[in-house]
């Protein structure tokens, strides 16, 4: 298996001592290679980037955090054994651990059996004892800073850790981290201590056990605003850990675990004869993962050498796909979607595929890409209430050919302009060259940048670690202007994170959150805001004192937004020039407790809402009355999922993400002007909509798989994608997928008669 990245030009041969061998990966912080000493000895040595290099400010806290690091010790850590924090580029040197990212490994393998997950977090928990004896805060514990060795895990990356006692991090205001790993205590301005630490273990040892994070995935934004505000999901972690993992996410640091009580209770782990399990030999771990890991380590260092991936020819016979809505254009930004012109999933799920700083990654996926052949054969039927599909039904069978791959393996991906823009999983955007996967331009700055999705021939992106939002030529890849985040936050409080942007009309829409000060009666606020593009000029602001609900939409001069009061919850409209409210609308029906928004369309002068309630909305556009609303699941709590997609006088949706049940979710589709059931689809978790296709919806889900389901009836067939979360995006007749394998792939959709 490939492990590794070749060296690029404008790499360096040597760093220090250190003669460079490949790319490891990247950071905000600086750029990772792996490294061979004089001795012979691998390394993982990192360099920070030219423009930190500058900062005197940085350079001082650098050499700190060296210092910092270098006191560490422990055999669940991966020790810092050079470093350099004068030099022009400063670098730091880690003892090279040949491991599978815990991120990978989820990603190729699937969840981990519970004694796996205890072996796990004993090993991580002595790690982070170890951190702390030596007054150091890691502050960036995630899937991706943990390698996989067969006797335990590596905690690695001390690249934003800082010693106990420097609050630089917590006087500047900025959020520095990992979404879903960042405690709440961080997100709203607190200090950040050990305690931090152990809510990031909790979210770990779900992520291993479940395959998601607590707090699910998306644009930073939307997993802050959960972590801030809602009870992490726990529903599929095993009852013999559900405990302990929920102490582990308390929201008040005070409430969570001592580390030495923890090293204590998930060191209790047994095999199923009732023997202790030691790490040894790779026992602890599951399997498939073992053998990675056993094969990883048998590598030798590999030899400096360029690379090239030749694309399969194209199929220029294969069909083209309409992609719902009606005309009326739609600029929408979610806790969960991003602002383009192509509608996207309410869940842009954030897979960790490339460990960073300091971390060698195995692309482990075992048998590649699974293209063309379909993993079922059986049609799928519809089975809701009223008007479920037919059971005699033929499904069309869905076969994509590859086109190319590349190992830009970039997700969230929009298409515009012949151009792939996405985001990589250290934050940077790129643009590839739709027609063969070629880098186009890549915009890297240091920081955390959250893609927002592309609007008006821009790529938008926000950073709540800066407070901005920058709009980037499709084209050039140049910054075109800038938005600061002071320029929309209200008097008397501080911003904290952005929820959801949009960007219509040289206009910036936000929603955010904002931190108030310990007198105020509340701890934070929230706001909506206009601001022009290009003079950075404040056209409006609400400030909202309640809950800000999960979405935000900008549709024909017209802002939609939801918020949670104490009586009820509510969707808003203002007039998107004024700030004007226009409407409000009661989202309550016979639940006891009212949905919070969570997707929204436009189509033919109706605004269709859906909720985390699994009820969709129908509501005059102009006069803010409700039309009909469709109960999807009485049962059980679901939650609609964007994009809903509105065509030839039916709604489809997708339903996922909260669930009592949630290994699974569903495609409903919906009378437009009645709001009457036609039929329903079970699926696996968390169904994407990506548009219609020869009379068929064409939606792909969390497991791999690329659906095709009769718009009449329901029946389904389907095809693999990817050995995990695809993340797919669908333009005209090419679909362009995740594999699995740290790479992005282009496709040829095409149906036939089964």
């Amino acid at each position: 298996m490939q492990a590794y990245v070749p060296l690029q030009t404008g790499d360096p041969e040597r760093v220090g001592p250190y003669r460079i061998v490949a790319r490891l990966g990247s950071g905000g912080m600086g750029r990772v290679y792996l490294a061979g000493s004089p001795g012979g000895r691998a390394a993982a040595v990192k360099v920070v980037h030219e423009e930190l290099a500058e900062d005197p400010a940085f350079r001082r806290r650098f050499g700190r955090e060296v210092a910092a690091a270098q006191r560490v010790a422990g055999p669940f850590t991966a020790p810092v054994v050079d470093a350099d924090p004068d030099a022009d580029l400063p670098w730091l040197a880690t003892a090279y651990v040949p491991g599978v990212a815990l991120g990978t490994a989820v990603a190729a393998h699937g969840v981990w059996p519970e004694r796996s997950v205890r072996a796990l977090g004993s090993g991580l928990a002595e790690a982070l004892d170890a951190i702390h004896r030596a007054d150091v805060v890691h502050r960036d514990l995630k899937p991706s800073n943990v390698l996989l060795a067969p006797d335990g895990p590596r905690v690695i990356d001390f690249g934003i850790s800082v010693a106990a006692d420097d609050t630089k991090l917590t006087t500047t205001g900025a959020v520095v981290g990992s979404p879903g790993y960042l405690p709440p205590e961080q997100l709203v301005g607190r200090e950040v201590g050990p305690p931090g630490d152990v809510f990031a273990l909790g979210a770990l040892l779900a992520y291993a056990a479940t395959g998601t994070g607590p707090f699910g995935g998306g644009p930073a934004h939307g997993v802050n605003y959960r972590v801030v505000h809602e009870d992490p999901d726990l529903e599929r972690v095993p009852d013999g850990l559900a405990e302990v993992v929920a102490r582990c996410l308390a929201k008040d640091p005070r409430q969570r675990p001592e580390v030495p009580e923890l090293v204590g209770e998930l060191g209790r782990w047994e095999a199923a004869d009732g023997t202790r399990v030691t790490f040894a030999a790779g026992t602890w771990l599951p399997a498939p993962v073992a053998a990675d890991v056993a094969a990883l380590g048998a590598e030798p260092l590999p030899v400096p050498q360029a690379q090239a991936t030749a694309a399969a020819p194209v199929d220029a016979d294969l069909p083209t796909v309409t992609v719902g809505p009606a005309p009326t254009a739609v600029a929408t930004a979610r806790l969960g979607a991003p602002p383009a012109a192509r509608p996207r999933g309410a869940t842009r799920r954030r897979t960790a595929v490339l460990a960073a700083a300091g971390a060698f990654v195995a692309l482990a996926v075992v048998g590649g890409l699974l293209l063309p052949r379909a993993f079922s054969d059986s049609a799928g039927r519809g089975d809701g209430a009223e008007g479920s599909g037919s059971p005699t039904a033929a499904a069309k069978q869905p076969t994509v050919r590859e086109l190319w791959p590349s190992d830009m393996g970039l997700r969230h991906v929009e298409v515009a302009r012949g151009k792939l823009v996405g985001e990589d999983d250290d934050g940077r955007l790129h643009a590839l060259t739709a027609a063969d996967g070629d880098t186009a331009w890549t915009y890297d700055r240091p920081g955390s940048l959250s893609f927002e999705g592309v609007s008006d021939g821009l790529a938008v992106v926000s950073s709540d670690e800066e407070g901005t939002i920058q709009g980037i030529d499709v084209d050039s890849g140049k910054r075109v202007w800038i938005v600061d985040a002071q320029t929309h936050t209200p008097p008397g409080a501080d911003f904290d994170l952005y929820m959801g942007v949009v960007v219509a009309d040289g206009t910036v829409y936000t929603s955010a959150m904002h931190d108030l000060s310990e007198e105020s009666e509340l701890p934070v606020s929230y706001s909506v805001s206009a601001v022009d593009a290009a003079t950075g000029r404040l056209k409006w602001i609400h400030r909202i004192d309640q809950i800000l609900s999960n979405a935000l939409a900008v549709v024909d001069g017209v802002v939609y937004g939801g918020v949670r009061e104490p009586d009820d919850t509510y969707f808003y409209a203002w007039d998107a020039e004024t700030g004007d409210r226009l409407w409000r609308y009661s989202s309550r029906t016979s639940r006891p407790y009212p949905g919070e928004l969570s997707a929204v369309e436009v189509s033919d002068g109706t605004v269709y809402f859906g909720d985390d309630r699994g009820v969709l909305h129908a509501v005059d556009a102009r006069r803010g009355t409700r039309r009909w609303i469709y109960d999807a699941d009485t049962e059980s709590v679901r939650q609609w999922l964007d994009p809903l997609v509105v065509a030839d006088g039916v709604v489809y949706g997708g339903l996922g993400g909260v669930t009592s049940d949630s290994e699974t979710g569903a495609v409903h589709a919906v009378d437009a002007s009645s709001g009457k059931p036609l039929w329903s689809e079970h699926t696996e978790r968390d169904p994407e909509l990506h548009g219609l296709l020869d009379g068929s919806v064409l939606f792909s889900t969390k497991a791999g798989a690329l659906h095709a389901a009769d718009a009449r009836t329901g029946a389904t067939a389907k095809t693999r994608l990817s050995s995990g979360d695809p993340d797919a995006a669908l333009d005209g007749d090419r679909i362009y997928f995740h594999g699995g394998d740290g790479r992005l792939h282009a496709g040829g959709v095409s149906l036939t008669e089964r």
